[in-house]
């Protein structure tokens, strides 16, 4: 009964959800504004293109590039209807509609009150799947697993070895007699293959049907980097017996290894992931984002375990459970804590089976063996992995062409332009448009207390050809030219490149041959260079003379030169958010954060040896995020604005 006390504590203030928020009742009206400016100023944009005649391939490169790249993540769901839920990559319109729908049909996930009589309580059994990550770090995640605030008699964890490792079978084994719940060890036997997550993870549902006392009515499963807290169970459990329609919760992911001034910028993207999952929540259509869920047995049982058909097992999961009338929960809380990919050979590696993992539910769900789901399901798959498709090659052409366009110092509007504003309403249209998303953007990072800066959904634009190389792989490319089917590989093993990264790090060296060369970001120096040199050079081009020029009328006009071709507020702001995406890769390489070793970052109690993360890990990522970057474009927009006005 070691650590078990009989009851949990829970902090309410984590879990305001649904109609509990306040901002909820303003995300309608701003996104029906957002929506009704962002549509005046493109169809007014597009006329302009079209009505002056002055046309060239700068001006409709750049027409397509605002229009295409008005985007960013949205999580996009039709809850009155039989769709699924998806990720889509998707112009900003898109993210208005999820939340007209999301707001629309908001019921809200109460917070179920904590089950404080015992009997009451289920069994369960929990999975920890290994594939060689570390021994340390499973060790960790077991005691964890083990010293729950849940009553030991009612809860049995299982390590699911897909290593086959004999120092694993032996750490249990010295483990089970001074744990004080029920221990096993369980092994395939054979090494990890294509998917091999979810088929390890059925093979547990086999193995636990096979034990004298058979398998619990509910499971968890617990990626074996993903430490829960000892009140992992008992805040989670409430959410599945208060609504027998529930059949997976799941609660966020928390990372505490990631670095104080997180270079790659895992921050912003993770926090956008939890700002969509609070809409999903609002309309009750979450999905599980993996690492530490709770699923009940019959329900996953009713889907014939695990699907195996993609890298996201824990998506589809979702996905098969809607359709047979199961509803997945997102917690909110600091309720587990897990590891992020530590070093940039791995992030870009784990960001790219993300993306293999869209195509393989995309293509899953398209073929015959996703004809048991709903018609709805199988259109949303096709298109999540065309538009996702689609979205890595946009993101991809513009980054590229646009500092180009700006370094040749051409219109990137109709040379008449400068006439057409005289009015200024197209000019006041772009910045209105700019201050629309703003304010959706800043209530939605108000959901999370600000733990996400306001330009969170491009903050990782630069991964955007990666995703696309892999998209080309899986997609176009012949055997003979690379194809590449999606395979697993676990978080955590730690391939060459690294290993040797890591060795720099310790040793205080760059990593400019390992980023740069092996990992193919010496592109990002030349996007970087045509920003500054274009940006340069076109502002020096065009104002230059107006702070020499005595003129009224020649200030005016070499204003309305430098509007349309650098300074226009949604063409600059690309322009900024391209260059600061692209440095990211060349600072990392450059100046690497120093290396810490996991050990610093975790604190343990003494008696039993339980790893937790330090207070000041923990404070560190629910952290508010300076909004600098919006807070200095925002001001160039109100400038810019005065200006244009008072010279005219």
């Amino acid at each position: 009964m070691d650590g078990y006390t009989g009851k949990a504590k829970i902090d309410e203030k984590h879990f305001l959800r649904g109609e509990e928020r306040r901002e909820v009742k303003w995300l309608l009206p701003c996104a029906a504004a957002a929506m009704t400016i962002s549509l005046t100023y493109l169809a007014y944009r597009t006329k302009l293109v079209f009505s002056l005649g002055e046309t060239t391939f700068f001006v409709w490169s750049a027409l397509a590039i605002e229009i295409a790249t008005a985007g960013k993540e949205a999580m996009v769901q039709s809850s009155s209807a039989s769709t699924q839920l998806i990720l889509l990559p998707v112009p900003r319109l898109f993210l208005q509609l999820s939340i007209f729908d999301s707001v629309q049909n908001a019921k809200g996930v109460r917070l179920p009150q904590s089950i404080s009589n015992e009997s009451k309580l289920p069994r369960i059994d929990v999975f920890i799947t290994y594939c060689g990550e570390g021994l340390d770090i499973l060790i960790d995640t077991v005691k964890s697993a083990c010293h729950q605030e849940y009553p030991p008699s009612l809860l049995r964890v299982i390590v699911l070895d897909d290593s086959d490792s004999r120092d694993v079978a032996s750490a249990i084994t010295k483990l089970q007699p001074v744990v004080p719940i029920s221990l096993r060890y369980a092994t395939r036997g054979i090494k990890p293959h294509t998917h091999s997550k979810a088929a390890n993870l059925n093979f547990g549902l086999h193995f636990t049907d096979t034990l004298e006392d058979g398998s619990a009515g509910y499971l968890a499963v617990l990626d074996v980097d993903m430490m829960p807290g000892a009140q992992w169970l008992r805040t989670v459990i409430p959410y599945l017996l208060h609504d027998s329609s529930a059949g997976l919760a799941c609660p966020f992911q928390r990372l505490y290894n990631i670095a104080a001034n997180d270079p790659l910028g895992m921050t912003p993207d993770i926090s956008l992931i939890e700002s969509m999952i609070v809409l999903q929540d609002f309309a009750d259509s979450s999905l599980c984002t993996g690492s530490g869920f709770l699923v009940r047995r019959p329900a996953l049982d009713a889907i014939n375990g695990f699907p195996e058909e993609s890298l996201q097992e824990d998506i589809l999961t979702s996905i098969a459970l809607s359709a047979k009338g199961f509803r997945t929960i997102s917690v909110n809380g600091e309720l587990q804590w897990g590891l992020a990919a530590d070093t940039f050979p791995d992030w870009v590696k784990q960001r790219q089976r993300w993306a293999a993992g869209i195509l393989s539910i995309s293509s899953y769900l398209c073929s015959s063996k996703g004809r048991d789901l709903p018609f709805g399901a199988r259109v949303s798959g096709a298109l999540w992995g065309i538009i996702d498709g689609l979205a890595s090659v946009v993101w991809t052409i513009s980054i590229f062409l646009l500092p180009l366009l700006v370094l040749s110092g051409r219109p990137l509007l109709p040379s008449s332009a400068a006439g057409a504003m005289e009015n200024s309403f197209l000019f006041r249209l772009a910045v209105l448009d700019f201050a629309a998303q703003s304010a959706v953007q800043a209530l939605l990072c108000s959901l999370l207390d600000w733990r996400c800066d306001m330009f969170a959904p491009v903050a990782g634009m630069w991964l955007a050809p990666y995703r696309l190389l892999i998209t080309l792989r899986f997609y176009c490319f012949p055997k003979i030219l690379g194809h590449e089917v999606p395979a697993f590989t676990p978080t955590g093993v730690n391939a060459a490149l690294g290993r040797e990264e890591r060795e720099a790090r310790k040793r205080g060296r760059s990593c400019k041959k390992i980023v740069l060369w092996d990992c193919g970001a010496w592109i990002f120096l030349v996007v970087f260079g045509c920003c500054l040199l274009g940006g340069f050079r076109t502002t020096a081009a065009t104002l230059s003379p107006w702070f020499f020029s005595g003129s009224k009328g020649v200030g005016r006009h070499h204003l309305d030169a430098f509007l349309v071709r650098v300074g226009w507020p949604p063409l600059f702001l690309l322009w900024l958010l391209f260059a600061k995406s692209a440095w990211t890769p060349i600072s990392y390489a450059f100046a690497p954060p120093p290396f810490v070793e996991r050990e610093q970052l975790l604190d343990r109690m003494d008696h039993v040896a339980i790893a937790t993360p330090k207070k000041t890990v923990k404070e560190l990522h629910m952290a508010r995020k300076s909004q600098f970057f919006w807070l200095a474009f925002a001001a160039y927009c109100v400038v810019a604005g005065a200006v244009f006005e008072f010279t005219r």
